[in-house]
């Protein structure tokens, strides 16, 4: 089947009477009955101004997106039924069912159309059909929406050509705009082809002739929200077990306190382990501020009790409120089940907050009420539920500087500053940097089967001097390291970060060893003013040690 016309300028016979006649006697009114009427099909009138307010609500309660979708699918549609009308009409005529839709939309009032090119070959499946259009009515009533569009915005009759062309010809056609009078061009110009046709541009015409509705489509994202909630809940379930399989609790007694900087702290924690204070650590992270309140918790009364953990640092102030408090199902969207929050799961027992101060003001003041009142309202929900919990809080950064911040509310403060404990960093802790290196040496021989492994002297040595910016979760995490990586069955220099050897603490000039400053070359790549900031030291002072020890 081939269609095709050279000049579409002058209408079949079949077709010019409608214009012919000068006035529209096929558009009818009847004032006293309110009907209005177009080729007997009843109707309404929409003034520009009235299409302008849809258009306009439309994008508000949609979006852009959405809005275009919507408008280009009520155009497809229309001109699908206008098509099986004009076929039936003009008695499978297909040239003038063709025309009949542009025509007809031209009578109606939505612009003056001029078809400029129709080629059609359904063998070699190749269309090939622009439109000219005068006087856009969208166009003019986006315009009263959009003072500067930026894009052509004529979507709802570009669908109506796609769907009256698709229907009469039996394939998917699309059309797209390409000049529109809403940017300034003298006419709106469509051209139509078949969807294989057209590559990328066309995209979002199939989506939105695909598009689902927004009901199904927020349905489909909360079974993706609870998905992803029972995967959460999996690795939380996962990572609880593990936790079970750890050794017992951690008690006061076993926790290395032999340097006088932690003596103090224990004392405090053994004071504060008896009563059902609320507590404030106040420490550097990775000091071993976890430990000390697991270690609180098995000692006081509510050692039978859960010790729930909650990191404030990484999520929103939302979510962190959600996680805190928990939520009933349909507390909010994608809330497609009831969640228990982390003061009731502590119930009991012991909430431990890391970073407290991360919490947003209005939720520090919830939790505050939640714990003196000993019970919580998860979102949504119509009555408190139960939440007797002790609160042990963590903060790396002095609370009081906080609360002159803004950052932190004076009255939390003062509920947790009665028991306050402040956490030393590692590298103040002098000996007991060798207790925590030979009993994690202990524990990790166990896990990796190395029995017989034992440190150097000058492994100590290093150990020692390191200034540990990672406080007691660096030292196991480098004791791992040298463990795994370890060759011979001595833990040596060599089995050491070369962040342990550089990264000295405070010492005086004449303690840096060869092997100190060795490592802080590498480090630095050879760099002596680096390796000396590495150091501590100013440049002088490490070309002097340099000397001293024979090192070029």
């Amino acid at each position: 089947m081939k269609l095709k016309s050279a000049d579409f300028r002058r209408l079949p016979a079949g077709l010019a009477q409608y214009l012919e006649r000068g006035t529209n006697v096929w558009l009818q009114s009847s004032p006293h009955s309110g009907h209005v009427s177009f080729m007997n099909r009843p109707g309404v009138f929409l003034d520009l101004e009235s299409l302008a307010v849809q258009r306009r609500q439309l994008l508000a309660v949609l979006g852009h997106d959405r809005t275009r979708a919507v408008l280009y699918r009520i155009g497809f549609e229309q001109g699908r039924r206008d098509a099986a009308r004009h076929v039936a009409r003009f008695e499978e005529n297909g040239e003038l069912a063709l025309h009949a839709g542009p025509l007809f939309g031209q009578l109606q009032g939505h612009y003056t159309a001029e078809c400029v090119r129709f080629e059609f070959d359904r063998g070699a499946r190749t269309l090939d059909r622009e439109m000219l259009l005068a006087r856009s009515a969208e166009a003019a009533a986006h315009r009263m929406v959009v003072d500067s569009p930026g894009e052509c915005v004529c979507w709802t009759t570009a669908g109506y050509l796609s769907g009256h062309v698709s229907e009469i010809l039996g394939l998917r056609v699309v059309t797209l705009e390409r000049q529109c009078v809403a940017i300034g061009h003298e006419e709106c110009s469509f051209v139509s082809r078949l969807d294989r046709e057209y590559g990328g541009e066309a995209d979002w015409v199939r989506d939105a002739l695909e598009m689902v509705s927004i009901d199904r489509e927020i349905a489909e994202r909360d079974k993706l929200v609870a998905s992803a909630q029972e995967a959460a809940d999996r690795a939380q379930k996962a990572l609880t077990d593990i936790k079970q399989k750890r050794p017992g609790p951690i008690e006061l007694d076993n926790i290395v306190a032999e340097g006088e900087q932690m003596r103090p702290v224990l004392r405090r924690a053994r004071q504060v382990a008896v009563s059902d204070l609320p507590v404030m650590l106040v420490g550097p992270p990775g000091s071993g501020r976890e430990t000390l309140a697991r270690a609180i918790h098995a000692a006081s009364p509510r050692k039978a009790g859960p010790f729930e953990v909650l990191d404030c640092i990484g999520p929103s102030s939302e979510s962190l409120t959600r996680q805190l408090f928990g939520f009933e199902k349909g507390a909010f969207a994608g809330a497609t089940r009831l969640c228990v929050g982390s003061i009731a799961r502590a119930h009991t027992g012991t909430l431990y907050l890391n970073e407290i101060a991360a919490l947003g003001l209005e939720a520090q003041g919830l939790l505050l009420r939640a714990v003196q009142d000993g019970q919580v309202r998860p979102l949504g929900a119509a009555e408190p539920t139960k939440a007797n919990a002790r609160l042990i809080a963590a903060t790396k950064r002095d609370p009081q500087a906080q609360v002159a911040a803004g950052t932190f509310r004076e009255d939390l403060y003062y509920a947790l500053g009665v028991a306050t404990i402040e956490v030393p960093p590692l590298r103040e802790r002098g000996n007991d940097v060798l207790r925590l290196c030979e009993g994690f040496l202990r524990e990790l021989r166990s896990r990796y089967d190395k029995g017989r492994l034992e440190f150097t002297e000058e492994a100590l040595r290093a150990l020692m001097l390191c200034a540990w910016p990672g406080n007691v979760r660096q030292l196991r995490n480098v004791i791992e390291h040298a463990v795994v990586f370890g060759q011979g069955e001595r833990i040596g220099l060599d089995d050491l970060p070369e962040d342990v050897l550089a990264n000295r603490w405070k010492r005086p000039p004449e303690e840096l060893s060869e092997e100190v400053i060795r490592a802080a070359l590498r480090r630095s790549k050879g760099n002596r003013t680096r390796a000396a900031d590495l150091l501590g030291v100013g440049r002088t002072t490490l070309w002097r040690s340099m000397k001293r020890l024979g090192l070029e």
